[in-house]
């Protein structure tokens, strides 16, 4: 009798610890969706000093993070649901953000490198740009080549795409900043030669300070592209990102454009 009390409270035991284990897995593979369904928000991290993709603007009365990637955000808000929340941080913090589980999703012309993917996940592409200089007025057609580059002082933004390519090329002087703005006014402070930024963030930042003016020089065609997608946190993500990739799908078809006027005049206004 006692022997197969003991057998009895054994086999509790490994039931037990079986429910332990399967309720752990459970909490595990949990639907992303139904969380956040569950929370009635999507946090968004973004780094709100790249309009206009994502920057800030007051006129709605409000100070308020808008841009393409926040009508984007918000669509995938909609979609789910619920209501986007932005969270603001420093651009080389986000994927961590993001490991950390602090936040949702990120949205902030973030490149889907190879060496992003092995610590987050990421949707379908929503945006290609491509690659500028920027440098002084009157020295436009002054940087013909890669080698002159090279031995220019460059800004970039801390953690970003063009940080990888002037670190690659071997530029001399690399100066990595957290706000594009800050890159800008380095450039016309004459403390570097030039700064490396997209296409579409450049022209507003040229058209809204004096004395800077988008090279002539072309980089070269493995490096002029850039991708934007949105990151989410790696693994547990099926479901969450076939709805993201359904509201990207939608978006480049009937909203990008659109968004990239509206939020490219609205980014003028701000000075």
């Amino acid at each position: 009798m006692k022997m197969k009390k003991l057998v009895s409270l054994g086999m509790a035991m490994i039931l037990s610890l079986g429910l332990v284990a399967c309720n752990g897995k459970e909490k595990e593979s949990a639907n992303k969706l139904e969380e956040l369904k569950e929370k009635g928000k999507l946090v968004v991290a973004v780094s709100a000093d790249y309009p206009p993709f994502e920057f800030h603007s007051t006129k709605s009365g409000s100070d308020e993070v808008v841009g393409v990637d926040a009508d984007l955000a918000k669509a995938v808000a909609k979609e789910i649901g619920i209501e986007a929340e932005f969270k603001e941080m420093k651009f080389d913090g986000l994927v961590g953000a993001l490991k950390a589980n602090k936040v949702d999703m990120v949205i902030s012309g973030m490149s889907p490198s190879e060496e992003r993917k092995k610590n987050v996940d990421f949707s379908d592409v929503y945006y290609t740009g491509k690659e500028v200089l920027i440098v002084k007025e009157g020295q436009e057609d002054k940087i013909k080549t890669e080698d002159q580059v090279k031995d220019m002082k460059i800004a970039v933004q801390k953690g970003s795409i063009q940080e990888v390519y002037a670190k690659k090329i071997g530029c001399k002087s690399v100066k990595a900043l957290e706000a594009v703005p800050d890159l800008m006014m380095e450039l016309k402070n004459g403390n570097v030669d030039g700064v490396l930024v997209n296409d579409s963030v450049g022209l507003i930042n040229v058209n809204q300070m004096d004395g800077i003016a988008i090279s002539n020089f072309t980089l070269p065609e493995s490096d002029i592209e850039e991708s934007m997608a949105i990151a989410v946190q790696k693994g547990k993500n099926k479901e969450y990102l076939e709805v993201i990739n359904k509201v990207v799908k939608d978006f480049k078809e009937n909203d990008l454009q659109k968004s990239l006027e509206n939020n490219s005049a609205l980014a003028a206004e701000v000075k």
